[in-house]
């Protein structure tokens, strides 16, 4: 019980002796010509910000707070010094106290600081909403509408990225986009890849972006100029909508006409679990699969197919691209080995094995005078296909023949 008592006798001479400093620097700074003992620290303080000394600045702010806690300054002051020291939840505190002594406009800092601490602790939607609370305060201050714009870019990227959207164009191919942190974007046509960049702009409602296509390897072509698109969230973002101008350079102002397109979170097929079954007997069923498929004889498209004639051939592509994700890679090329050298195939699979060639050699995918290999050999490598600089229109652009056999070697062999 003493010790307690004289506990307590100490917090209360330690709090009468704090008081005596601030009285005493309180009467220092009514001095003409005088400096109060906290402004000399808050001096110290930011001469070592301004050193990048950032810890011994926050010491120094600390110690000039004792002195002056209804100093906004000071504890806006010190949240900047933990920021630039990562010590986000401190800054936060410090910031939030400054806002609870002054929430007008002379105390702007403490709104910025505030929402920088959030974002630094990714907590977007609340840095947002702290930016935007400190905007309607003071409009046009820079640094909380650089912040929330990061916010809102983040909050975007976050629900954008690391995911597969998957949708249908108008004639029933499938299309798929990634987005990537860093800017990075692919558009996806049976398993053909586009390669593009995108910029976020964030600050209206909808928002949009930019895409930019990268030149096509072996084109020999410049890339089609950035396209603009709308883009919003919807159905728990479970949906993405895009819509980009059609004949136009300009911007759409709605979710509608040839440009707009609904895609969902993909649930991509995966190969399936065979279990113990042994690979040949998966390697049968895929190759019956597969002839099932295909034609025999290819469909003699004409020099400028229709839309519907190209559309079809490039759904039949893309069906194979789903078997193959399905069976997986290894009965892939299993059946491929068996397609090119019907002398491996043993019982069953030597009638599926030569449908299967047939409709290869047909296609050019594999030459008709292909050859088994031994170990030592290794097959000629397939050429590179060559993309039209838009996904939407490799599989309507007439004239695109040469560009769908290419495809339909790529899908087959790869």
């Amino acid at each position: 019980m003493a010790r307690d008592e004289e506990g307590e006798e100490d917090v209360e001479r330690k709090q009468e002796f704090l008081q005596f400093r601030r009285t005493l620097d309180g009467m220092r700074a009514k001095e003409e010509g005088q400096q109060s003992k906290a402004d000399e620290m808050k001096s110290q303080g930011n001469q070592f910000f301004q050193l990048g000394l950032y810890s011994q600045a926050s010491m120094m702010y600390s110690e000039a707070l004792e002195l002056q806690p209804q100093n906004t300054v000071l504890w806006n002051n010190r949240a900047m010094a933990y920021l630039k020291q990562e010590m986000f939840h401190e800054a936060l505190e410090d910031a939030d106290h400054s806002l609870s002594l002054d929430q007008s406009k002379e105390n702007i800092k403490a709104y910025w600081r505030r929402a920088q601490a959030l974002f630094d602790l990714d907590r977007f939607e609340d840095a947002e909403d702290a930016a935007s609370a400190g905007i309607a305060v003071q409009a046009s201050n820079q640094h909380l509408s650089r912040v929330r714009r990061k916010a809102r870019e983040a909050m975007a990227l976050r629900r954008l990225c690391d995911v597969k959207w998957v949708g249908t164009m108008e004639n029933g191919v499938e299309k798929k986009y990634t987005f990537s942190k860093d800017g990075e974007m692919c558009m996806t046509v049976v398993g053909h890849d586009l390669k593009a960049t995108f910029d976020l702009s964030v600050e209206c409602t909808p928002q949009s972006m930019v895409v930019k296509m990268k030149p096509v390897f072996g084109s020999g072509g410049a890339p089609p100029p950035p396209v603009p698109y709308l883009y919003k969230f919807e159905d728990d973002d479970q949906e993405l909508w895009l819509c980009h101008p059609v004949g136009s350079n300009d911007l759409p102002t709605k979710f509608e006409g040839p440009g707009f397109s609904r895609l969902r979170r993909s649930q991509e097929p995966v190969a399936e679990n065979f279990g113990s079954e042994p690979l040949e007997q998966r390697c049968l069923r895929y190759m019956r699969e597969f002839n099932d498929i295909l034609p025999v004889i290819p469909p003699q498209l004409p020099e400028r197919p229709s839309e519907e004639e190209v559309s079809q051939e490039i759904l039949m592509m893309q069906k194979v691209t789903k078997l193959k994700q399905r069976y997986g890679h290894e009965v892939h090329q299993r059946a491929m080995e068996l397609a090119k050298g019907t002398c491996l195939a043993e019982g069953s699979e030597v009638e599926l094995a030569e449908g299967l060639r047939e409709r290869l050699v047909a296609r050019k995918v594999i030459p008709g005078d292909c050859q088994v290999r031994g170990p030592s050999e290794t097959a000629p490598p397939v050429g590179a296909a060559t993309l039209a600089p838009k996904a939407e229109e490799l599989a309507v652009k007439k004239g695109s023949l040469d560009t769908l056999s290419t495809l339909v070697r790529k899908i087959c062999c790869s």
